[in-house]
């Protein structure tokens, strides 16, 4: 059969839902369908893994499977989808470093986009806080703890010892429990390498808006974990919001604030953007589909996984219930929507999609767990050594299996590394500051070139003289800069700037000042020349 003859299903989104549709598609269509998945990588991520990448506890390249090797026969495209045109049936996306647009066609479309992290609700939080999204958040999580380790052991200064030895985790769902407990372990047993910085000077707070963490799970398996973790030395914050984050660390919305060098933010889902764009049934940002899995009022266009709102019953029925946004409701509907439209390239009738959830488990980290298994409730150390077989029985592929296998059992006997990798990259950000807090003082160098973009900052200097020091203080309006000169010197007198107000700064990594410097001459050189010039005569 001619590729042009054949049925063209293109699936975008190389999650859960994604991966395992293309998978069950191939197996059940045989050669007759031509498959594309549209992937911005091109390894699929066991999300479920990320917290032990982040607790060094599994190497990143082992949390993730190779997309080409997991799906033979299957045309894996790594590329970013931009737009989707129903009425020409094609998806449009940009390919390559050169950002080539493409446009896909098909003749049935899978949206399985996901979610992605919106952290703009809370002001400076997108700015501070690092995601727990991929491996290389993990990876960098873990990096930052030991970064930190290394320079609370370096410092004698107590007030920013205790900023570096702060780490702070918001959201008490799965995610964020997970990751604080595997956040727990690596700073706990890497504390011996570090002999100047004690175990009681490391703090460790777990921010929760609801009224209890891991709200998923039964009510005396969450205060089980609570009693776990505050037995480790977990601070744990219920009902508390966050109001504000700021460069020194996190405003609650009781009036509390934290001084963190570490803010790890385990909330903020949102649809992808490109929902927005496409014009498509949604319910708060999900595609409203079928108990078939396709998009309603459609026969070409079905949809799974977070980006879908999935009834579990008679959608008229307001008592109807929806598919969670869990990893095994996404491998469960893969089958069906996969088997639903090999069916309808045969005319066959539809399945409808029905699942009950096998339950649900958490790790501690520690040795510890807490799981809900078709009713039974287990807690400790058993439903720690559920989660690592149920989990390795889940894992796409035996190579995976295997290498995930062997860092737990390496990890039983040999110490976890600390060696801190930083990614060469830039730190220009902007930052959120309360009135008081200290930007500069002397014996720290800047980090760059800070522009004030709203309220207004302090400056005083203090420069030798016959009389003894001269201390000068200016205030310093939005536009105008501070910190390093933008040939990238520091400042040539000690000085010490403070926010006079809630205000914000911009600052330019000492990295980017030559590109700045360079744009700056030319723009001038160039609005020179335009002002120069003389107007042709007519």
């Amino acid at each position: 059969m001619s590729e042009n003859s054949k049925h063209r299903v293109v699936i975008v989104g190389g999650g859960f839902g994604g991966v395992f549709t293309a998978k069950h598609l191939r197996r059940l269509a045989g050669s007759g369908v031509h498959i594309e998945l549209i992937s911005r990588n091109n390894f699929f991520v066991f999300q479920p893994l990320l917290p032990e990448v982040a607790g060094g506890n599994i190497h990143p390249a082992d949390a993730v499977s190779p997309l080409r090797l997991f799906l033979p026969g299957v045309c894996v495209r790594v590329a970013d989808a931009r737009k989707i045109d129903l009425l020409t049936k094609t998806v449009h996306v940009t390919v390559g470093r050169d950002r080539e647009i493409t446009a896909i066609p098909y003749d049935h479309l899978v949206i399985a986009l996901g979610q992605v992290v919106d952290l703009s609700r809370t002001p400076g939080l997108a700015d501070r806080a690092l995601v727990m999204k991929d491996v290389v958040d993990a990876f960098q999580i873990r990096n930052q703890l030991l970064g930190c380790l290394e320079d609370a052991d370096s410092t004698p200064d107590p007030r920013r010892r205790r900023r570096l030895l702060t780490f702070v985790v918001i959201g008490g769902g799965f995610t964020g429990v997970e990751t604080l407990g595997e956040m727990q372990e690596l700073l706990r047993k890497s504390l011996r390498y570090y002999p100047s910085v004690r175990p009681d000077e490391v703090r460790i707070v777990l921010i929760q808006h609801g009224s209890r963490i891991l709200p998923e799970l039964p009510e005396h398996l969450a205060a089980y974990a609570s009693a776990a973790l505050r037995r480790r030395g977990v601070e744990i914050m219920l009902s508390t919001g966050v109001k504000a984050v700021t460069n020194n660390g996190i405003e609650t919305d009781g009036g509390l604030i934290l001084d963190a060098e570490t803010i790890v933010a385990a909330i903020g889902n949102a649809p992808s953007p490109l929902m927005r764009t496409v014009a498509l049934p949604l319910d708060h940002g999900r595609i409203v589909v079928d108990r078939c899995l396709r998009v309603r009022g459609m026969d070409d266009v079905w949809a799974l996984g977070d980006n879908a709102h999935i009834p579990l019953g008679d959608p008229n029925d307001t008592n109807t219930a929806y598919a969670p946004p869990l990893a095994q409701f996404a491998v469960r509907e893969a089958k069906v929507l996969a088997g639903n439209i090999v069916a309808s390239f045969d005319g066959r009738a539809l399945a409808t999609f029905e699942y009950r959830a096998v339950g649900a488990i958490a790790s501690l980290g520690g040795r510890s767990g807490v799981a809900d298994i078709r009713g039974v409730r287990v807690s400790g150390f058993f439903a720690w050594v559920a989660w690592r077989l149920l989990y390795l029985g889940f894992l796409p592929g035996l190579s995976t299996r295997i290498r995930v296998a062997v860092d737990w059992a390496l990890d039983l006997f040999i110490s976890r590394s600390i060696v801190e990798i930083r990614p060469a990259r830039s730190t220009s950000r902007s930052l959120r500051l309360l009135r008081g807090d200290l930007v500069i003082e002397p014996g720290i160098e800047p980090a760059g070139v800070y522009v004030v973009i709203s309220g207004s900052f302090e400056r005083t200097t203090s420069a030798p003289g016959e009389q003894g020091a001269s201390v000068h203080t200016c205030r310093l309006a939005p536009g105008e800069c501070f910190g390093l000169s933008l040939d990238g010197t520091p400042p040539p007198v000690p000085e010490w700037v403070r926010a006079c107000e809630d205000s914000m700064a911009y600052v330019i990594d000492k990295s980017d000042l030559k590109h700045l410097a360079m744009v700056s001459a030319l723009v001038e050189k160039r609005g020179q020349a335009i002002v120069n010039k003389q107007p042709e005569r007519a």
